[in-house]
């Protein structure tokens, strides 16, 4: 399908999901600006027919202007916004840097507002479509995984506010769910769990963080799947308001509608199995 190339801008465009949504639009025929840190993954995305690489740091200012005064004057307008960037910190919280935390807003939540409001008088112009790369972390809150939690669930709700606020401009605002995804976020996670802590905490952490990162490796989708769903998002004339990737829905469907108590029942019964092992 040629969306007569209407003109796309994804953040993180470099890896992962973010990289594989780039290649999806473009092949399918749109015209992708993709954000990146550093010239080489600007030159890998040169060479993707469709993909113009573009210098995109969402936590730097200057670069999200740069970035907006770049496409402004190519004159292609700007019809959707895939907010993708974003990192993931972890550990107990009660054993966590509060830099981390800072960082980990800086990123998922902050970032994401300076460069929606960047670039919605282009957005708001042609009646575009702002895409959020939420997680199933943004409604289930797991232990040790808070300070990436907390940032989702954030996001969900500034996500579901500007929905509001954009029905006065005819605009979607729309949210993509992954569950586990094989990116190389799972390799950085690693570094995490080799902090020399001493807490009640430690243990247990290490050994959930270790058994997630098995899973996200060795069971996550591939990105290509988000990246078909994204694409779904930016064509259908009523896009669902939230878009739960995963190879199975049930899992989530209960942790909405079980009572809370049940699921810290369940992760109680997570930590008496660690200790068994300890």
């Amino acid at each position: 399908m040629n969306e007569n190339r209407k003109a796309i801008l994804i953040t993180g465009a470099s890896s992962g999901i973010g990289r594989a949504t780039a290649e999806c639009l473009a092949y399918n025929g749109f015209s992708v600006y993709g954000g990146v840190r550093d010239g080489k993954d600007f030159q890998e995305l040169v060479n993707i027919p469709n993909i113009s690489p573009i210098y995109l740091d969402v936590t730097i200012e200057k670069t999200i202007q740069d970035a907006f005064n770049n496409i402004k004057e190519q004159k292609t307008g700007l019809y959707g916004l895939v907010n993708n960037a974003g990192i993931a910190r972890a550990g107990p919280l009660m054993d966590l840097p509060i830099q981390d935390l800072r960082e980990q807003f800086e990123v998922n939540l902050f970032g994401i507002h300076m460069v929606t409001k960047t670039f919605f008088p282009l957005l708001e112009k042609s009646k575009g479509r702002i895409i959020m790369m939420s997680s199933d972390s943004g409604f289930f809150a797991t232990p040790f995984f808070g300070p990436y939690c907390a940032s989702k669930f954030a996001l969900e709700g500034y996500s579901d506010s500007l929905r509001r606020e954009l029905l006065l401009c005819d605009m979607k605002v729309i949210l993509i769910q992954p569950g586990r995804v094989a990116t190389p976020i799972w390799d950085k996670g690693k570094k995490l769990l080799k902090r020399e802590t001493n807490s009640i905490f430690t243990p247990y952490a290490k050994k959930l963080g270790e058994h997630a990162i098995e899973k996200g490796k060795s069971e996550g989708l591939n990105p290509k799947e988000v990246g078909k769903v994204v694409y779904e998002a930016l064509i259908k004339k009523k896009p669902k308001l939230r878009y739960l990737i995963a190879p199975s829905t049930l899992k989530y469907r209960l942790i909405k509608i079980l009572p809370e108590r049940w699921i810290d029942r369940l992760v109680n019964k997570e930590f008496r199995k660690i200790e068994e092992n300890l």
